[in-house]
C-alpha cells in the first residue's frame, strides 16, 4: 500500500491539493473580469467615432486609466494562469514543461510592463511612443 497511499486512488494518480488554489484563482479573476470587460466594452462604444482629443481625454481621467490598467493586469494573469493548466496537461517531460513555463512568465510579464508603461503614458497626455517609432 505504499505506492497506493495519498497520491494514489484506484492505482490513479490524484491532486495533492495543490489545485484547488489554482482553481480558485481561475474562478476569482474570471468573476473580476466580468464588470471589467462590460466596462471596457460600454467604454469602447462610448469612444466608437469619437476623435484623437476625446480619447486622450478618457485616457486622462485616472479612473479610466486605473481600470483599463487593471482590466489588462487581471486579463494577463488569467492568461498565464490558463497556460499554465494547458502545459501541465500536456507537456510530460519536465525540462521542456519548465522552461515553457519560464517563456511564458517571461511573456506576460514583459505584456504586463508594456500595458501599464503605455497607459501611464497615455494618461499623463504622452504620445503612446516617441516620434519616429509610431507608423
Amino acid at each position: 500500500m505504499s505506492r497506493l497511499s495519498k497520491s494514489y486512488v484506484k492505482g490513479v494518480k490524484v491532486s495533492e491539493r495543490h489545485g484547488a488554489g489554482e482553481w480558485r484563482a481561475e474562478r476569482l479573476s474570471s468573476l473580476i473580469l466580468i464588470p471589467l470587460v462590460l466596462w471596457g466594452l460600454w467604454s469602447g462604444w462610448g469612444l466608437s467615432g469619437a476623435g484623437f482629443d476625446r480619447a486622450m481625454e478618457w485616457f486622462g481621467s485616472p479612473v479610466n486609466a486605473t481600470l483599463l490598467a487593471v482590466t489588462l493586469l487581471i486579463s494577463i494573469w488569467h492568461m498565464n494562469m490558463g497556460l499554465k493548466v494547458i502545459v501541465d496537461d500536456y507537456i510530460h517531460r519536465p525540462s521542456s514543461r519548465t522552461a515553457l513555463l519560464a517563456v511564458i512568465g517571461l511573456l506576460c510579464l514583459v505584456l504586463a510592463a508594456a500595458s501599464v508603461f503605455f497607459i501611464v503614458r497615455l494618461a499623463l497626455g504622452s504620445a503612446p511612443l516617441p516620434a519616429g517609432l509610431g507608423a
